[in-house]
């Protein structure tokens, strides 16, 4: 696991679809949300220029990366030593923000409607959790580590946990938990091409 501090990286969150977001509006204090490919506030859709620095989250005070792999351990008779053949990667980000809105506890726990947002999105629907993922399945991060070239990119990634930690002089936050088993990209910029099938 590395921990880095909100002003060592910058964060761009986007959904996994080229053209579909996740919108987040408030009306009389109930929050509703909406797939659209205009967004005016809430998640972007992806595209490269999505996934520039331009475009990063706001007000992070820590991210928490954990990079590893799920082991399958093979017994084979006559030997002491099993074999550890790795069964997929195991990616998991945690975020935390200073809490401006509600715009991810709707997203995590669903809108006024009981619409959930935590496995993005599938088309032009918010995904359902309970269908084959497709490659448009979860969220993806691009992590920019300031002052160097690496940007390291979290694919597919779903919306696992939200939690919101409150202090004795009512200052708020929140922590982002995602979690992935797609193969993470790191390269010298966001990488905007979309998971193949054989990748899920």
């Amino acid at each position: 696991m590395a921990y880095f501090l909100g002003s060592d990286v910058k964060i761009a969150l986007t959904t996994e679809s080229e053209n579909y977001g996740i919108n987040v509006s408030e009306t009389t204090n109930n929050y509703s949300m909406a797939v659209t490919a205009t967004i005016t506030n809430g998640i972007e859709e992806l595209s490269a220029s999505n996934l520039a620095t331009g475009s990063a989250l706001l007000d992070v005070t820590g991210v928490d990366l954990g990079i590893g792999a799920m082991d399958e351990d093979i017994a084979y008779m006559g030997h002491r030593t099993p074999l550890k053949a790795e069964v997929h990667k195991e990616t998991t980000v945690s975020l935390s923000l200073k809490k401006k809105n509600g715009v991810y506890d709707c997203i995590f726990t669903g809108d006024k409607d009981g619409n959930i947002g935590r496995w993005g999105v599938t088309g032009s629907a918010l995904a359902d959790g309970l269908s084959e993922p497709s490659i448009e399945y979860g969220f993806r991060l691009a992590i920019h580590i300031k002052g160097a070239k690496e940007c390291f990119t979290v694919r597919n990634a779903v919306f696992t946990g939200h939690s919101i930690s409150l202090n004795a002089d009512g200052t708020q936050e929140e922590t982002l938990e995602f979690s992935s088993q797609v193969e993470p990209v790191i390269k010298d910029g966001a990488y905007a091409t979309a998971t193949t099938g054989a990748q899920l």
